[in-house]
């Protein structure tokens, strides 16, 4: 059975990316990005440069083991959105590649602007999360919001930096579990407003086609099919939330009950063993 394929956001492990971007090396997209560089050198704590990593290593890797053929479903998680675009023929995977260079230039600028930082909720359903940010905004006075909903017992949040300071005190008093996150900026909560103009330019700027293969958003969870719309879930996903949840169970009203995580890294693996919605399929035993 071929499984769908999903695409992770720039939350990755910084060898996981390395060694993708080093297996894929000869493919077209991941040379341009390199130009040369080895990807030892590479600074992925910058989002300029992680979120094009991100997608060239998550493309390289999909077209690899699938080529052009048909899957049940693609989709992604945050920025892996954009790289499930570009798998689907939403997007010619270049311009798929360009929009994840500007997209980490106008996220950086607006990190820049405004220092922004995400934590992980875990062990907790969103009350127990929402129950910590309310807490660190009355605290800090700063702004903090649900980010992600990757499971019934995993909220991801985003916010300034002193409110999530303040959010990782709170869980201290209370010996809730968090994780600050690896990524550098406040994606998917209200600091990312002043970057939506300067998005919107850019993915306006690039033709979209209808997907050749089912598309899930995790904008709203919901099947799209229209390039318009999906241009537009594309541009307010630096806002929105990432409903991931949802879109794992749109993924199984399709029928579909088994995924591969194209990586880098594993990280859409590990948050689906703690669900029971699809499960997650190692390349060869999907074959």
């Amino acid at each position: 059975m071929t499984p769908g394929i999903a695409f992770p956001g720039q939350g990755n492990k910084r060898d996981a990316t390395i060694a993708a971007l080093r297996e894929h090396r000869a493919h077209p997209l991941v040379a341009e990005f390199l130009g040369g560089q080895e990807p030892d050198e590479l600074d992925l704590s910058n989002t300029s440069v992680s979120q094009p990593a991100t997608y060239t290593a998550g493309i390289a890797s999909a077209q690899a083991a699938f080529g052009t053929a048909d899957v049940p479903v693609v989709l992604g998680h945050s920025l892996g959105e954009l790289t499930a675009a570009g798998f689907a023929g939403v997007l010619d995977p270049h311009d798929g590649f360009v929009l994840a260079q500007r997209r980490g230039e106008i996220c950086h600028k607006q990190q820049g602007e405004r220092r922004g930082s995400m934590i992980a909720v875990m062990g907790t359903d969103v009350t127990g999360a929402e129950w910590l940010r309310r807490q660190a905004v009355a605290r800090s006075g700063g702004v903090i919001e649900i980010a992600g909903l990757n499971g019934k017992r995993q909220t991801v949040l985003s916010g300034d930096v002193a409110a999530v300071e303040a959010c990782v005190e709170v869980a201290k008093e209370t010996g809730a579990i968090v994780e600050v996150l690896p990524i550098g900026g406040s994606f998917h909560s209200p600091l990312m407003h002043g970057a939506i103009p300067r998005w919107r330019e850019v993915v306006e700027a690039v033709e979209f086609h209808a997907p050749r293969v089912p598309f899930v958003s995790s904008v709203d969870g919901q099947v799209h099919t229209d390039p318009a719309e999906i241009r537009e879930l594309v541009i307010r996903a630096l806002l929105l939330p990432v409903r991931w949840l949802d879109a794992m169970r749109a993924v199984r009203a399709l029928g579909v009950e088994q995924l591969w995580d194209a990586g880098p890294g594993t990280t859409l693996a590990r948050l689906a063993k703690r669900e029971s919605i699809v499960k997650f399929v190692a390349l060869e035993a999907a074959q």
